[in-house]
């Protein structure tokens, strides 16, 4: 039984008159859960308060097909329907995690429970804002770590051929230096002169001046062939590999001629072996360091994606190169479609102040759902231009468009045109309080082979914060 006592202890109640709260234990329905069962379930209809006196429950809610912890009650909390609030459905799963003792408030009693206790409904309106702006953090966070996740797996990609390229270069590398040894030995051994070693320093030169490089892959092809029968008919071994990288580099019959007219027949094969494992080491140590700078750029991508090295203030920031940033990051997905970027820049467009970081979040949301919408060897394209006080920024696909039912509703929470467990329908709305934040707009229009988004944003910071729409938590 329900006694005033019981809600004094609840910090909500604590000081109300004893008459009003005894009412409130005539009123309220006193309910006993045993560890493990469930006071409410998802999709069940939102129409009690729950005032929990003893024990606590945890709220799970289902996120991609997964159950996941959303929060915990515990004794002396208020869960469940608020006054004022909009739900109509619990959105998650109470489980007991302590035996519990809840008290029931039905909605019907709001009115009155209010007009007899006024700063009761104060405190539980402060209630209900914390418990949107909580769950709207847990979506905005959520979100953030789903393209977190997603940026991740493709700068993985990216990271992973710079770096095989340089594992490979360095074995590669230490391979032609351990067969260059013996080679040194054995020109010392030939006893050359000085004017032979220059010699065979200026073939090496010669094959490598600028220039020589740009060959078709028949005219290198070509070359392979007429340098593997020199080769051959003097003596090299191993003559088209050695061909392959004399070619690649530039070198022909004649400057080898040129070599052989200089350097005794004895001593011609270690030498034309030495030139090549200098080509090849030249070959790779030029691999390798564009490898490490492709690494570097990428890192440096990622800081300026991520803003990690500056405050979280607004900062006066290129959109254009905020868009390629993220471009970046999203390079292997690109390139696994096959789709081109054709940008559209508008002229002088100035910077905007903006937070760098939630505007990026902003152009991963669109462009991630550009190249999921756009077919194999589509087209993005990306154009600016300026409004007045605004920048806007449009993001195109050829897909097959957004019915017009759907575009109704784009926005709204959950709501999602993807197949099951590939979205959360919580980008777009996240993509849209971003923009509200910065008091810009944010519009899409869509038929079957175009869908543009359209952001616009104002070029100077608003005078004020602006509230954002937010959703509620799903039965906190």
């Amino acid at each position: 039984m329900l006694t005033a006592a019981d809600f004094q202890s609840v910090d909500v109640f604590h000081d109300q008159p004893e008459a009003d709260l005894a009412w409130l234990a005539e009123t309220a329905e006193e309910r006993r859960y045993a560890e493990g069962e469930a006071p409410f379930e998802t999709g069940a209809k939102a129409v009690e308060m729950f005032v929990v006196l003893e024990g606590a429950f945890q709220i799970f809610t289902l996120d991609g097909g997964q159950r996941r912890p959303f929060g915990t009650i515990h004794a002396g909390d208020i869960s469940g329907l608020l006054p004022f609030s909009r739900m109509e459905t619990f959105g998650g799963e109470g489980v007991v995690t302590e035996d519990a003792r809840i008290a029931a408030i039905h909605k019907d009693h709001f009115w009155e429970m209010m007009e007899r206790m006024p700063e009761v409904g104060k405190r539980l309106v402060a209630r209900m804002t914390d418990r949107v702006r909580e769950s709207s953090r847990q979506d905005q966070q959520r979100e953030k770590m789903l393209s977190l996740g997603k940026l991740s797996a493709g700068l993985a990609h990216e990271l992973n051929n710079p770096a095989a390229a340089i594992q490979r270069g360095a074995s590669d590398l230490r391979d032609r230096f351990s067969r260059m040894m013996p080679l040194v030995s054995s020109l010392v051994g030939h006893g050359l002169s000085p004017d032979q070693v220059e010699a065979a320093r200026a073939a090496f030169k010669t094959c490598t001046a600028p220039g020589v490089g740009s060959q078709s892959a028949l005219e290198r092809s070509e070359r392979e062939d007429e340098l593997a029968d020199w080769l051959d008919d003097h003596g090299v071994p191993q003559a088209y590999v050695v061909a392959e990288v004399l070619a690649e580099e530039g070198a022909t019959p004649q400057s080898l001629d040129r070599l052989a007219r200089e350097i005794p027949p004895e001593a011609l094969s270690d030498v034309v072996l030495w030139i090549e494992k200098g080509l090849a080491v030249d070959r790779l140590m030029a691999e390798i360091e564009r490898s490490a700078a492709r690494i570097s750029d990428l890192v440096a991508s990622v800081k300026s994606y991520s803003h990690m090295d500056r405050a979280p203030t607004r900062q006066t920031t290129d959109l254009h190169e905020g868009i390629e940033q993220t471009l970046t990051m999203l390079g292997h997905s690109i390139r696994k479609k096959s789709l081109s970027v054709q940008r559209e820049w508008g002229e002088d467009i100035p910077g905007v102040c903006v937070y760098p970081g939630e505007i990026n979040q902003v152009w991963t949301n669109l462009l991630d759902n550009a190249i999921d919408a756009a077919p194999e060897a589509g087209t993005l394209t990306l154009r600016s231009r300026r409004e007045g006080r605004l920048i806007c920024v449009d993001i195109e696909d050829d897909g097959e468009g957004i019915p017009q039912e759907a575009v109704d509703r784009i926005f709204e929470p959950f709501f999602t045109t993807k197949d099951p467990g590939k979205g959360t329908g919580l980008g777009l709305d996240v993509v849209q309080r971003i923009v509200a934040q910065h008091e810009g707009r944010i519009d899409v229009a869509s038929e079957p082979g175009r869908t543009t988004f359209t952001v616009c944003l104002p070029i100077e910071a608003p005078r004020q914060a602006v509230e954002v729409p937010e959703g509620e938590a799903p039965g906190a």
